[in-house]
């Protein structure tokens, strides 16, 4: 007879680990084409194609994590995960030059992108609290990490790259060693419900008894399905990541060729993490009381408008001042669609419906730095930075048009 978990995950322990996830991943995809140019001697195009076929096998674990999640065993796939991770961090220790470094990182993005879809889909579990508020803590927490993750990079990159990976190797470890411990618990589906999914329901509604996940799979298989609005906001993930990839990647080795440090590039991300620790409380507050749609696609715009200001800067202080309001778009768009998405979809499918948020992320990751090598290889740093602005506004477009179509 199988024993079913009556413990149910807390908000604490799930924050503490996507902690811990964030952090080592802020190590990793920063330093990632700075390593293969300034230490490995590779140009722009061969890192974007490292971090290609690295996103390729993020978008594979966050499938199989996915699936894993709704159909299998939730606790052993993140314990498998984690080790995964730490495995090829802490070989890239030892081991990191090339082409070992490509294949190192490929197995590594796999494990993170499991692991990054596993805690979404244990976010959509924890009750007490409605689901856009727990994403908004998750969201908050993943910049916290940020901020520690790249003021490593800036203090500790010019003492080797190995340092980092064993940096990142040790919080994935204690990462597994809090899965091990604290994430056995039940995964049922969770009967708390978001503001605007209460709204749908009649209150003359019957309660429907809450079912484990094989009960569920014995009444009736649940399929995740897409619907017009899940394209468009599969669309819109894939732009905006593309396009904030750019920063993450090809951004660092063109700011160090006009004159700009790496640490002071590091200093980027801490602003960047500390602008949304302080103010995220308060965009999220304001956001939590409208539809999802208009916080999403008010942020996609003002996202898109950073892009179009970058052709016109030259100076540290405009960089600065572009970010910021790079991170105003963020802080509008991001924590949302998560929580968006799970609105949409059943909750019997919420490991591949937060996959496909992590798959439509990873997918953005995987051809931004690529395009923007190819781009920036050819001297086209104005036509990179016009066409993802246009791309951003066609994605934006669309969005509300069919948003607002699924209102009426």
């Amino acid at each position: 007879m199988q024993v079913i978990q009556s413990k149910k995950l807390s908000e604490r322990w799930l924050l503490t680990a996507n902690l811990f996830a964030n952090t080592g991943n802020a190590m990793i995809w920063p330093v990632t084409t700075l390593h293969m140019t300034v230490s490995l001697g590779q140009d722009l195009t061969m890192a974007g194609v490292v971090i290609l076929f690295s996103s390729l096998m993020n978008i594979l674990g966050a499938y199989i994590a996915g699936k894993l999640f709704d159909r299998w065993r939730p606790y052993p796939t993140l314990i498998g995960a984690s080790l995964i991770a730490f495995f090829s961090l802490v070989t890239l220790f030892f081991y990191n030059g090339w082409p070992v470094f490509a294949f190192l990182m490929m197995t590594a993005s796999f494990g993170i992108g499991s692991v990054n879809t596993l805690l979404n889909a244990y976010a959509t579990t924890v009750t007490g609290k409605n689901t856009r508020i727990i994403f908004n803590n998750m969201y908050i927490v993943l910049n916290v990490g940020v901020v520690i993750g790249t003021l490593a990079v800036g203090y500790l990159f010019d003492y080797g790259f190995q340092w980092l990976m064993l940096l990142a190797a040790t919080l994935f470890l204690i990462l597994t060693g809090i899965a091990v411990s604290i994430f056995n618990v039940n995964t049922d589906i969770a009967p708390v419900m978001d503001d605007d999914q209460a709204e749908e329901i009649s209150h003359e509604d019957h309660a429907e008894p809450i079912l484990t996940r094989n009960q569920q799979a014995v009444k009736e298989p649940a399929k995740f399905e897409m619907s017009p609005l899940l394209w468009f906001l599969a669309a819109f993930l894939f732009v905006i990541y593309l396009s904030y990839m750019l920063w993450e990647t090809v951004m660092a080795p063109h700011l160090r060729s006009i004159g700009i440090s790496t640490r002071h590039y590091a200093d980027l991300w801490v602003l960047n993490g500390l602008t949304i620790i302080l103010f995220q409380k308060i965009i999220s507050t304001w956001a939590n009381k409208h539809p999802y749609r208009l916080s999403v696609i008010m942020g996609g715009f003002v996202f898109a408008s950073s892009f179009i200001l970058m052709l016109f800067v030259n100076q540290f202080w405009q960089i600065v001042l572009v970010f910021e309001l790079l991170t105003l778009g963020e802080m509008l768009a991001s924590p949302q669609v998560p929580a968006w998405v799970a609105q949409l979809t059943p909750k019997e499918v919420s490991g591949q419906a937060q996959g496909f948020v992590s798959i439509m992320i990873s997918l953005g990751r995987m051809v931004g730095p690529l395009y923007g090598g190819i781009m920036l290889d050819h001297g086209w740093f104005n036509p990179l930075f016009f066409s993802v602005f246009i791309a951003m506004i066609v994605a934006n477009v669309g969005l509300l048009i069919v948003a607002r179509k699924k209102k009426e």
